[in-house]
């Protein structure tokens, strides 16, 4: 992105379905930081926001727009009357990278520039023809195009300028302050032109870059490339091919890029500025694919293509995106029983809520005890994020919470109606003047069994919770990663460990949908905005995770060795009563009529403790409550070790050490729920036998 010109240097779940969560504070309000004077970032309000993203009212709008030379733009979302899950328009994030016009000196200006066009349009022409698809999973409306440029002089100027006049908006990642940046612009006429781009601009971060030192500035250059990056779904790259190149200079970003997966245009800088499909971070041979492969690739970055369906318990695996955005508002929580029994084992008896709470208002209130924690944070900033996520978190959490509890209450409803078969039968054969009555209930129970299994099965319950808590602790993570201009990594999975991989789900394509449309953070990371985003960090994100997992480690524990015991203190009843049937038989001493009544009582215990031992296996086993209380344990131990790293001092942090530690943490919540997801998709819900 940046030449300098120096030697290179190499680059540097919490399950909210769970037993716990919630939170209060005051609304946010509109508005941008003190420290933003700049014109480019003085939001107007047309129409105020009602304080409720979930607001059912028709009259709810919000519109924030940005008044400069070329009229008005639209930044904001506009939530309506949402009655299902919402979808989103299509956006795509084109980044640059390249040379200055100290290495441009051989190129001719319209020939490269009309290369540029070119790329641009091509990606204009695909994302108008998926958009056009009614199949491929976007919101109607025209898609957004979007180029991500830190607008040095050169090509990355260049290419925001041709993005622009073909109807891109533009977002810029600045190494430093916008006053301290324009030092980079040598004469009068650049540092115009920069400001004059910088006003268009639809979203300006500033990152808190430093000049202190030779090396401080090139790792300033080498965080904006990669923040250019992180913005990004398709590079240009405006480069002449040589690794002689500093820290953060092109070089290094077309290679970063490359090993991320985006997909990198590159342009030379030599006329007649061919342009190509990088492969690998090498230069020529196999590396570099004829230009003609950029809409194949392209297009299947953007479309969602389900997985090869594979055989499980409950049918082949199908994509559940087109269910999960037919989805409506639940209002009863219908599978109470998990919550009951749990309570009930773990020795509470307060009755879990059948009403759920008015799904934006929870979620509202959650989310507002957040940043009740760090009251310095920019109300711009959290409205930003509550506008681009808090709606779609919502829908996913609820949806979770209510399908996980009809998944969970009917394995446990069913291992109870088991057992309970075996009483009834028993009691048909020992109970003759109402042995009809005891084998009609035995039908009844064996039928209901059937029902549940086969309504679970056939409306996914199983798989629906797993996807939906998926979708829902990844937009959680944006809550905190997006304050920070982050979006979370993404590790490749081996192949032999690929199926079932999420990154392969529809889960994956909406969030990244929902991230790309989103856009950039409109912030300034100056240290009173790092200490505010830290305390936000440290002291409720992963604080409320660590306690989250501490307290699901306890009770799931308490559950699994309460049920341990009693399965097992079923089975050596069992043997009580064998060997007290044994004696009985040979205590000739008891009246007949005794022996009986004591035979039929003990035949009866002997068939129905080992019935409700096996189905209190069978609940803990499904339940998978010791896996879920050792997961809990090892996430307390690593989050808890992540939030003593940070020194909470009068110094702020810098934005990379923040951002590293923001990724780490998501990283090992990423980890973990995927782990959970593996575990519980083995786990359907069949027939107890």
């Amino acid at each position: 992105m940046f030449d300098t010109g120096h030697p290179p240097a190499p680059p540097s779940k919490g399950e909210s379905d769970s037993l716990l969560r919630g939170s209060v504070e005051d609304e946010p309000q509109f508005g941008v930081p003190n420290h933003f004077h700049a014109p480019w970032c003085r939001p107007r309000i047309y129409r105020e926001f009602s304080g409720d993203p979930m607001d059912k009212s028709p009259a709810l709008l919000t519109d924030i727009a940005i008044e400069n030379e070329s009229g008005y733009q639209r930044l904001a979302m506009t939530n309506t009357a949402v009655t299902r899950p919402p979808k989103v328009r299509l956006a795509i994030r084109v980044g640059v990278t390249g040379h200055r016009p100290n290495r441009l000196g051989n190129a001719d200006d319209s020939v490269l520039r009309e290369r540029i066009r070119q790329v641009l349009q091509t990606v204009r022409d695909v994302g108008q023809q998926i958009a056009a698809d009614g199949q491929a999973g976007y919101a109607s409306g025209a898609p957004i195009f979007r180029v991500v440029s830190p607008l040095a002089e050169g090509a990355d100027k260049m290419v925001a300028e041709e993005a622009i006049a073909i109807g891109y908006e533009l977002q810029c990642p600045l190494p430093f302050s916008h006053t301290d940046y324009e030092h980079d612009f040598a004469t009068p006429e650049s540092r115009q032109q920069f400001r004059g781009l910088l006003a268009r601009a639809t979203a300006v971060l500033e990152l808190d870059g430093s000049r202190e030192s030779e090396q401080s500035e090139n790792r300033s250059y080498e965080a904006v490339g990669r923040t250019v990056l992180r913005q990004s779904d398709i590079l240009i790259a405006v480069w002449d091919g040589t690794r002689l190149e500093g820290q953060g200079g092109t070089a290094q970003i077309v290679g970063e890029a490359v090993q991320l997966r985006i997909p990198t245009i590159w342009i030379r800088t030599e006329p007649p500025h061919a342009a190509c499909l990088l492969a690998c971070a090498e230069v020529g041979g196999h590396c570099e694919l004829h230009f003609d492969e950029f809409p194949k690739q392209l297009m299947g970055l953007l479309r969602f293509e389900p997985e090869k369906e594979h055989a499980s318990p409950e049918g082949p695996r199908v994509d559940l995106r087109d269910d999960y955005f037919l989805e409506k508002p639940r209002t009863w929580i219908l599978g109470v029983l998990f919550g009951v029994f749990s309570k009930v084992v773990a020795g509470s008896w307060r009755w879990p809520p059948i009403l759920l709470k008015d799904y934006q208002r929870g979620t509202r209130e959650e989310w507002q005890g957040a940043w009740a924690v760090s009251p310095d944070l920019p109300s711009a900033a959290k409205h930003q994020v509550e506008a681009g996520f808090l709606l779609h978190y919502t829908w996913a959490d609820k949806l979770a919470n209510y399908y996980a509890n009809l998944y969970r209450s009917s394995f446990v409803l069913n291992y109870l109606l088991a057992a309970c078969a075996v009483l009834f039968a028993l009691r048909a054969y020992f109970d003759a003047s109402r042995q009809e009555f005891w084998i009609l209930a035995e039908l009844a129970t064996i039928i209901l069994i059937i029902a549940v299994t086969t309504l679970g099965r056939r409306r996914r319950w199983h798989e629906r919770w797993i996807d939906y808590r998926l979708l829902a602790e990844k937009l959680r993570q944006m809550r905190f990663l997006f304050l920070i201009g982050r979006s979370g990594k993404t590790d490749p999975v081996p192949e032999h460990e690929s199926q079932g991989d999420p990154r392969k789900t529809w889960v994956n394509w909406h969030f990244q949908a929902v991230v790309r449309e989103v856009g950039m953070l409109r912030e300034k990371f100056d240290p009173l905005y790092r200490l505010a985003y830290r305390k936000l960090l440290v002291e409720h994100e992963l604080p409320s995770q660590v306690e989250y997992h501490g307290e699901t480690s306890r009770q799931f524990k308490l559950i699994y060795k309460r049920l341990h015991t009693l399965g097992t203190s079923l089975f050596f009843g069992t043997l009580v009563v064998c060997l007290v049937h044994f004696m009985l038989d040979f205590d000739f001493s008891a009246p007949g009529d005794r022996q009986g009544t004591f035979h039929r009582i003990l035949v009866q215990l002997a068939a129905i403790f080992p019935a409700f031992g096996a189905a209190l296996h069978g609940i803990v086993s499904q339940g998978d409550f010791h896996q879920v209380a050792r997961r809990s344990a090892a996430m307390y131990d690593w989050l808890s070790g992540i939030v003593a790293q940070v020194k909470v001092g009068q110094e702020a942090p810098s934005a990379e050490v923040l951002g590293e530690l923001a990724e780490k943490a998501a990283e090992v919540m990423g980890a973990e729920l995927i782990d959970w997801r593996v575990a519980f998709q083995d786990k359907p819900l069949v027939f107890p036998s």
